[in-house]
């Protein structure tokens, strides 16, 4: 699952680095992939944790969309990283990519940036589960 959510994660980062989009079918896919795993029982978390990392990721991430410091394709992204990382390993993986996002953010300002393409961070914060150990599931 940790793969999926990484190769994925990277297409979207090469997305959201040439054209500031995420197309809704990357987000769209992973989800239904970690969902239709689940339902098979194939997912190694389970059904109840991709349910649970859906819903908490769209707690989290919805009111961000709403306040315009997420887009749409990065809340949408973390809503199926949700459902494939499971609740844990999203919450860590959210501290992570909010710290990193935070970084890239002070750098983006330095450079007389508006603003930053997330998926990247995104995918920095899934690379950072690595060293912690979350790899296992």
């Amino acid at each position: 699952m940790y793969l999926l959510a990484l190769g994925t994660t990277a297409i979207a980062a090469a997305f959201d680095l040439k054209s500031r989009r995420i197309p809704n079918l990357i987000p769209f896919a992973l989800l239904s992939c970690a969902l239709a795993l689940s339902a098979a029982g194939l997912h190694p978390l389970g059904w109840r944790q991709a349910v649970l990392g859906v819903f908490v990721a769209a707690a989290l991430t919805v009111p961000l969309f709403a306040r315009g410091w997420f887009g749409g394709g990065d809340a949408k992204l973390c809503i199926a990283l949700g459902a494939t990382l499971g609740l844990q390993p999203f919450l860590v993986f959210f501290v992570i990519t909010c710290v990193v996002g935070g970084v890239f953010a002070l750098r983006a300002l330095r450079l007389g940036q508006a603003e930053i393409a997330y998926a990247p961070v995104m995918l920095v914060g899934l690379l950072l589960l690595i060293p912690l150990g979350w790899l296992s599931q």
